[in-house]
């Protein structure tokens, strides 16, 4: 049967996880209208032997560690489907992950993309962030997308379901870029057509962060920017790479690395000085997190103390 739906999977070095992807992949419920490839990037470890594991019911193709980008565009290349689904290999959906996105592509023939909502967990699967995306979230715009500001929600891979024809006319992924080829493949599906967005938690994304992970991702903004410029000119009127030095710098206090989050608020500022948000957590991140999370402490309750009615107060102790 031709299937209806294309799931790719990339993995590298992946023996921990691949087998869960795999399996959340297979566990959906959507007939049997799709196929499971699973591109092993050059793996070391054993997932290779992981994949033998499931016999004929993916297809696995080996080929030589290029990197994540290259590894997707070879799933796409040999796939048959009329849509294009993406699962990273530490990464899992939920059984309706297909069926509630899929009809909303075959509903509106204008719509090039649909996603949805998804929990971040830990290496040990405890949930970091229940959702990824504010309350009342609704799909960008392409202006939108051109013109980044505060805080960038991405459209996380493992959550998008592309029209074929789409993302073949974007080109794929750009395989030059080490980090951020997703969200410029994104953008550049937007100008086809607008996405559909299901507000459904139907995927968790194992995601840590550390020093070398988040200055990658520094980088690849660098490179997204660069990409921006050349295609969109003038129209592109945001700045990803400074965007994610605000989003990393505060990453970096949070964890205690005081050091690393004011450097990365000094490089933001030189990119875009006159931006008073920027001071303001540049002048926070100069003070241990401790102790500014006693002093807002304290500021808070005296604010409460003010504002809240002495009754109420005694209400809540008697609830206690």
């Amino acid at each position: 049967m031709q299937p209806k739906v294309s799931i790719i999977i990339p993995v590298h070095n992946g023996e921990r996880t691949i087998g869960r992807a795999i399996d959340s992949a297979l566990g959906q419920r959507f007939g049997p209208e799709f196929e499971v490839i699973v591109i092993d990037d050059g793996s070391t470890d054993g997932t290779a032997e992981v994949l033998r594991r499931f016999g004929d019911r993916i297809i696995a193709i080996r080929g030589e560690h290029k990197g994540v980008s290259a590894a997707r565009n070879a799933g796409a290349r040999i796939a048959r489907g009329d849509y294009l689904a993406f699962l990273d290999a530490d990464d899992e959906w939920t059984p309706e992950k297909l069926g509630r996105t899929v009809p909303l592509l075959e509903e509106a023939p204008e719509c090039v993309l649909a996603y949805h909502d998804a929990a971040e967990v830990d290496g040990a699967g405890r949930i970091q962030r229940g959702s990824c995306y504010p309350q009342r979230y609704s799909p960008p715009s392409f202006e939108e997308m051109l013109t980044p500001r505060g805080h960038v929600n991405p459209l996380l891979t493992c959550t998008i379901v592309i029209r074929r024809s789409v993302f073949d006319r974007c080109g794929g992924f750009n395989e030059e870029m080490a980090a951020c080829e997703d969200t410029y493949t994104w953008i550049r599906a937007r100008e086809y057509g607008p996405f559909a967005f299901v507000p459904e938690v139907l995927a968790r994304r194992e995601f840590g962060l550390s020093a070398p992970r988040e200055e990658w991702y520094i980088a690849g903004a660098g490179a997204l920017n660069r990409a921006m410029r050349e295609r969109y000119g003038s129209r592109f009127r945001g700045d990803f790479q400074f965007e994610i030095l605000r989003w990393s710098a505060w990453s970096a206090y949070r964890r205690g690395d005081r050091r690393t989050a004011i450097r990365r608020y000094l490089a933001a500022l030189r990119l875009d000085p006159f931006a008073p948000k920027t001071y303001a957590f540049l002048a926070v991140a100069l003070f241990p997190r401790k102790l500014v999370s006693a002093v807002a402490s304290l500021i808070h309750g005296a604010a409460h103390r003010e504002i809240v009615p002495a009754s109420t107060v005694q209400e809540q102790r008697s609830i206690q």
